[in-house]
């Protein structure tokens, strides 16, 4: 192989995950090749939903001029049969600790349509828009990727240290790779109808959505990214697909709220949702990420959102291994940290699905309740493992400055302590810290300050990722935990794990 065709990281699939790993791949100063059998942006969306912390993630993506395109959210209504409610929540939190919006209704298109344009413009990207992947093969220190491009069947190979599967639910490199898969038993099928209406409906409920459950096929109305609306669906085992799709279908779905010529169709399709987590997640140095890892039903919105936290937990540990920071064992975090996290979401997305064809009305109108936050805490890894706060999601407060707290530290490690923290700090903790690239953040604004309040706490050690690796009370606290992600960061034991090949 010659030069020009060895990576760093080839991606696979170009969706949400893919697409932000990369970009993400990139702020780590890595060569990448990006691959999609999807010559452009799929026109329709698929993913319309974002919470506060994937927001966040978009900022580090340099998507946050996007967010004025955004939509928000209302109150999200459960009713039975006969209209009565069942559940009312009010799902828009305001402005949250992490900075932005609590929820979001986006269009994923144009996600997709920026993030392109950044691998395009990277000047250590190699794009393969319109290509498929048509072999694996782990060499001793890479993986050979066989492409052809389906308008031509030209074909090329690449060679690259690490391979990441960001290709879906069907995912051929999870395939190739012999994963098992665990299924939580809430697989559903949906006829989903999105539309843009031509006028305007005093009948729709604003930015409020709802299920109404417990009839024949339960139905779902979600104000998507204005102007448009989603129908959907839910099919019964017995159903045929084929006469859900006819546009006739689409009609009578939307008739109650609109005729058939005061709207565009954009879609009527039925798609299958499943409930299902690979097992493993890495074999070798291929490794699996968004939905080709784990797949949810729709009903907490976090399919994409965890996908987008796969990539932002995985990328900044491939730059650690390619670049020779680390022990290649390090990888093997990216499993043990996200698989419990995600696993959070799985479960209470499947309980949810399951729920909807059987709902029963209370004797009274519930009252409306607000929407509580889902943080659930990453699994044992790179974190301080006896701290309290290890493993959880950082706020994001403004500094001194009136800049985000990411905007200052950008996608690295970084430490929030008190001033007199940061000057009490062993010599050797300040090499340390500039060694392992970690950005120091006096806490010199209010928001900083009530942060490390909250915590009881002098200091805290933020990852790439947003996570805390743990908080430290002072200053002799502060020398022990960075000599402890030290220790974390370079594992001295090096696990053997087997290789992966196919056609």
């Amino acid at each position: 192989m010659t030069d020009t065709n060895r990576v760093d990281v080839a991606v696979i699939g170009c969706g949400t995950t893919g697409l932000a790993l990369a970009r993400l791949l990139e702020l780590e100063g890595l060569s990448v090749a990006v691959i999609d059998r999807g010559r452009m942006p799929m026109a329709r969306p698929r993913a319309t939903h974002l919470d506060d912390e994937t927001m966040r993630a978009f900022q580090t993506l340099g998507l946050e001029h996007l967010e004025k395109s955004f939509s928000l959210v209302g109150t999200y209504r459960h009713y039975d049969a006969k209209w009565r409610v069942i559940m009312a929540m009010d799902m828009n939190r305001g402005i949250t600790e992490q900075g932005w919006q609590s929820d979001y209704m986006f269009h994923q298109p144009d996600f997709e349509a920026v993030l392109r344009g950044y691998a395009h413009e990277y000047p250590a990207a190699r794009t393969y828009f319109g290509w498929e992947v048509r072999a694996l093969a782990e060499e001793p220190d890479g993986v050979l990727v066989t492409l052809q491009e389906t308008a031509t069947s030209v074909e090329e190979r690449i060679e690259a240290s690490y391979v990441v599967g960001c290709d879906g639910a069907n995912s051929s490199v999870r395939t190739l790779m012999g994963c098992t898969q665990i299924d939580h038993h809430a697989t559903h099928r949906s006829l989903i109808v999105d539309i843009v209406p031509f006028v305007e409906k005093n009948r729709l409920p604003g930015r409020d959505s709802w299920i109404q459950g417990a009839i024949r096929n339960p139905l779902t109305l979600v104000p998507i990214a204005e102007p448009r609306l989603r129908f959907e669906l839910l099919l019964r085992e017995d159903d045929d697909a084929r006469e859900f799709e006819r546009t006739d279908k689409a009609y009578e779905v939307v008739a109650p709220w609109f005729k058939p010529f005061e709207y565009r169709l954009l879609r009527c399709d039925v798609y299958e949702w499943r409930s299902l987590t690979a097992t493993p997640w890495r074999v070798g140095r291929v490794l699996l990420a968004g939905d080709a890892a784990h797949t949810m039903p729709p009903h907490l919105g976090q399919g994409m959102c965890s996908g987008i936290r796969d990539a932002t937990a995985l990328a900044w540990k491939l730059g650690r291994v390619v670049r020779g920071e680390s022990d290649d064992a390090l990888l093997d975090t990216y499993e043990t940290e996200r698989r419990p996290h995600v696993t959070t979401y799985t479960t209470l997305a499947a309980e949810l699905a399951n729920r909807i064809e059987t709902l029963e009305a209370p004797e009274e109108e519930p009252p409306v309740f607000a929407a509580q936050a889902l943080r659930p805490r990453l699994g044992p890894g790179v974190r301080d493992q006896d701290g309290e706060a290890a493993g959880t999601l950082s706020p994001q407060p403004r500094t001194g400055d009136g800049q985000l707290l990411d905007d200052v530290v950008g996608y690295r490690f970084a430490v929030v302590a008190d001033p007199a923290v940061l000057a009490a700090t062993a010599p050797e903790t300040t090499v340390l810290l500039d060694e392992l690239g970690v950005r120091t953040v006096a806490a010199d604004a209010d928001g900083l300050r009530d942060w490390l309040s909250e915590l009881g706490a002098g200091a805290v050690l933020v990852r790439p990722d947003r996570y805390l690796f743990g908080a430290a009370e002072d200053a002799a606290g502060l020398d022990a935990l960075v000599a402890r992600l030290r220790s974390g960061l370079r594992p001295v034991e090096v696990t053997a794990t087997a290789g992966v090949s196919g056609t």
